[in-house]
């Protein structure tokens, strides 16, 4: 008899909980979407975290997001660029271009090079929001 989907996704949570990070940056991104199951942002949270000090780059650009928007964890601009940051060395184009947001909110002047640095590798990555940011610091 074929195991039931409650029972697969038990073992597949049995594993995450025992440390597995691929199988929590898989979970994460399972409720975090509600694909298959429903969403559920504090587990999420929870296991995103795991794969993301695990070094899974997809689930660093996640967890930095929700701390960026507080959805299953308070808002943190901090923990965000933290995490978006780490994405980014890794090459996650959309944390390229959030590394950069977040730069420039901080310091807009100050950090303005170093923001156009990363909202130029987050182009070139393919990242094509970058590209209208880009020409948004040309026009100023």
């Amino acid at each position: 008899m074929e195991p039931s989907f409650e029972e697969k996704l038990g073992a597949l949570i049995g594993l995450c909980e025992e440390g597995d990070p691929e199988m929590c940056a898989f979970l994460g991104k399972e409720f975090y979407f509600g694909w298959n199951i429903e969403q559920d942002l504090d587990r999420a949270f929870r296991y995103l975290t795991t794969a993301a000090d695990s070094g899974d780059a997809i689930s660093q650009f996640l967890v930095g997001f929700m701390h960026w928007s507080g959805r299953g964890t308070e808002p943190d601009e901090d923990k965000a660029f933290e995490r978006f940051l780490a994405a980014s060395e890794q090459g996650v184009p959309e944390a390229m271009y959030n590394v950069a947001k977040i730069l420039l909110n901080k310091d807009p002047e100050g950090n303005l090079e170093e923001a156009r640095a990363w909202l130029i590798r987050s182009s070139n990555a393919g990242y094509s929001t970058a590209d209208d940011m880009l020409s948004d610091l040309e026009d100023e």
